[in-house]
C-alpha cells in the first residue's frame, strides 16, 4: 500500500504537476465518492436511518459547493421480514429485500446532501457523471428505479436516473454516454451502471428526488405498487458522482478509469474479490 506524506507551508507554482488524491478517480470536479472498501470509507457497521456515510471527495466538494456537510445520509423506514442489512465479508452493504412481505415505501436508500442539492440546482447546464458499483444478490422481477437526482418525475425533469435494469430512464436528449454490464432483471453478479448527461433534461426548479442508491428499487417518494414485492437485493460497494464541466473530462475518460478500477476490485487480490454474504433466498422470503 502507498503512503503520502503532508509537507505543511509547501506550494508548487507548477500548475501542470500531478495531484496526488484520495482515489485514482477523484477530479477537480468530484462530488461524491462512496467507497466502502476504502480506509476512508469503510463502515463500522450498518448505518441506521439518519447516518452519515463518508464522502471522500469530501474536501474537493467543499470547495465546490462551499460547505463542509458534503456526507450523504441514510434513510430507512422498513420492519424485521420487510429488509434485511447486513455487512458483507469485504464491507459492502447488504440489503436484502422480502418479495413476500414487501409494503408501500418500504424503503433503505443513500441520499445526497442538501449542499451538493443546492448546487445541483444552481447549476443545471452543467453535465455529471454517475456510476456504481454492486452485486446484485436476488434479481428484481421489474425495472424501477433504483438511483435518481430529479425534479417533479423521474422521467421528466431529472440530471440522473438509473432503474433495476441497469440503465437509465427517461434519457432523453441529454445523455452523452451510459454503460452496464449486467441487467438485474435478468440475472445476479457483479454489476457496473455509469451514466453521463450534458444539463438537466426538462425543468428543474426543485429536487424532490434525492437517491444515490436505493436499495431494492423503492424511491424516497414512494415505491410505484406495481413493483410491490418485486423488488430485488443489492451489495452496494461505491457509489461516485462529478460534474464534467468543472473537471472538463469527457465521459469516455472517466468510464475508462472507472472501468479499470473496478476491474482490478474484483479481480483475484482486489479489494471486494471473493466477496460472501447471507443467501436472501434463506434469509427472507
Amino acid at each position: 500500500m502507498g503512503h503520502k506524506i503532508a509537507l505543511p507551508d509547501t506550494y508548487f507554482s507548477d500548475t501542470t504537476l500531478p495531484v496526488l488524491r484520495d482515489d485514482p478517480l477523484l477530479s477537480s470536479g468530484s462530488l461524491v465518492l462512496i467507497d466502502l472498501g476504502h480506509s476512508k470509507g469503510r463502515l463500522a457497521s450498518v448505518p441506521t436511518s439518519g447516518s452519515l456515510v463518508s464522502n471522500i471527495a469530501a474536501s474537493i466538494a467543499t470547495g465546490l459547493v462551499g460547505s463542509a456537510s458534503v456526507s450523504p445520509d441514510i434513510m430507512t423506514a422498513y420492519t424485521i421480514g420487510h429488509m434485511a442489512p447486513e455487512l458483507s465479508s469485504k464491507g459492502g452493504l447488504h440489503v436484502i429485500k422480502s418479495k413476500v412481505n414487501d409494503l408501500n415505501n418500504t424503503r433503505f436508500t443513500m441520499r445526497v446532501p442538501a449542499a451538493i442539492k443546492a448546487y445541483l440546482l444552481a447549476n443545471p447546464a452543467h453535465s455529471y457523471y454517475f456510476s456504481v458499483w454492486q452485486q446484485i444478490t436476488r434479481k428484481f422481477d421489474v425495472g424501477v428505479p433504483v438511483m435518481g437526482l430529479a425534479g417533479n418525475a423521474f422521467t421528466n425533469d431529472f440530471w440522473l436516473n438509473l432503474d433495476s435494469t441497469g440503465l437509465p430512464a427517461g434519457i432523453g436528449t441529454k445523455s452523452i454516454g451510459k454503460a452496464t454490464n449486467l441487467n438485474p432483471t435478468l440475472a445476479t453478479g457483479t454489476a457496473k451502471h455509469q451514466h453521463a448527461v450534458s444539463g438537466a433534461t426538462g425543468a428543474i426548479v426543485s429536487m424532490p428526488y434525492t437517491d444515490l442508491f436505493i436499495f431494492g428499487g423503492c424511491p424516497s417518494a414512494g415505491v410505484m405498487n406495481s413493483a410491490v414485492n418485486k423488488g430485488g437485493s443489492q451489495i452496494m460497494y461505491r457509489v461516485y458522482l462529478e460534474d464534467l464541466t468543472v473537471s472538463e473530462r469527457t465521459y469516455d475518460q472517466v468510464k475508462a478509469l472507472d472501468d479499470e478500477l473496478y476491474a482490478a476490485a474484483f479481480a483475484p487480490g482486489g479489494k471486494f474479490y471473493g466477496d460472501t454474504h447471507s443467501d436472501p433466498v434463506t434469509t427472507l422470503a
